[in-house]
């Protein structure tokens, strides 16, 4: 039986948390099929260190069922015309900016925070190269999509895949040298997402890079923001993005490394869709 490692957690604001570290079953892809306790990782110390399966998050089950948990909804929205409406023709431009802020094989071993639909998973195994990445997931239905396009896309060997907590990654402190968020923060609640943001960052070794695509801050200029009707309808359908809207992101990433004994930088930062939605790079370093 798996141990549960247990650690505590800093958090920006000087509290901490209790984090246990049985997260859950990773599986590394191979063309061939898996034995029933799973196939082993070419790159070992890319596993995580306990298998017992996460529960889902309060949040995801009550908010987000619909989207990311009802089989009908997440094989509709995994379709690329489908995604693409959703965020009004700008994926292309989403998932090509973050893929290049990687920086290729300088990317080094990448871990996906939250696999996402659309293209992106296969896209960023083209780009630091499938031994050198890791897709966290705490639904095993996401799992099951990201291993599918890998395969039908032939860059599953070496592909780490784990089902996984984000607020309570099973990986040792500077385990990563890139980690990357893809439209994941908006989703998460306020004191959810501090969380989330320390884990990665505390992943990430200094001389690292934390890599992210997201909705902009609010501003009195984009018509999206102005019109009161959308912005009811957008706080609907996703319920915490007024809170991310209003959140200063880099004053967030920078807190959160400081209390991890780490400086988080800006070095590149792009937007799309008039500042709709944008795209950060933070270089991480040792404070």
């Amino acid at each position: 039986m798996p141990r549960s490692t247990r650690r505590r957690v800093m958090q920006g604001d000087g509290s901490q948390i209790s984090c246990s570290g049985s997260s859950a079953d990773s599986i590394a892809l191979a063309p061939t099929t898996p034995n029933p306790a799973g196939s082993i990782s070419r790159s070992h110390d890319r596993r995580p260190k306990t298998t017992a399966a996460p529960a889902l998050p309060d949040y995801l089950v009550r908010h987000y069922w619909w989207a990311y948990l009802w089989r009908p909804a997440v094989w509709f929205f995994d379709h690329q015309p489908i995604i693409d409406c959703i965020v009004f023709g700008q994926y292309t431009a989403l998932r090509e900016q973050t893929l290049a802020l990687l920086d290729g094989d300088q990317a080094g071993d990448t871990l996906l925070i939250a696999s996402a639909y659309g293209d992106v998973v296969p896209g960023l195994a083209r780009t630091v190269g499938p031994d050198h990445l890791t897709v966290i997931d705490v639904a095993p239905i996401q799992i099951e999509r990201a291993r599918n396009k890998l395969l039908k896309a032939e860059l599953a060997s070496g592909v780490n895949l784990a089902l996984m907590d984000a607020e309570c990654l099973s990986y040792g402190d500077d385990r990563f040298d890139s980690s990357v968020f893809f439209l994941l923060l908006h989703e998460l609640p306020p004191p959810v997402r501090r969380r989330v943001v320390s884990e990665a960052l505390r992943v990430t070794r200094p001389g690292g890079r934390l890599v992210l695509a997201e909705y902009g801050a609010e501003t009195d200029r984009h018509p999206f923001h102005r019109w009161r009707p959308l912005r009811w309808l957008f706080g609907t359908a996703e319920p915490f993005l007024p809170t991310l809207w209003a959140l200063d992101l880099d004053r967030l990433i920078v807190e959160q490394a400081a209390a991890l004994g780490k400086r988080a930088i800006v070095d590149t930062h792009s937007t799309v869709f008039d500042g709709f939605y944008r795209i950060n790079r933070y270089r991480i370093e040792a404070a």
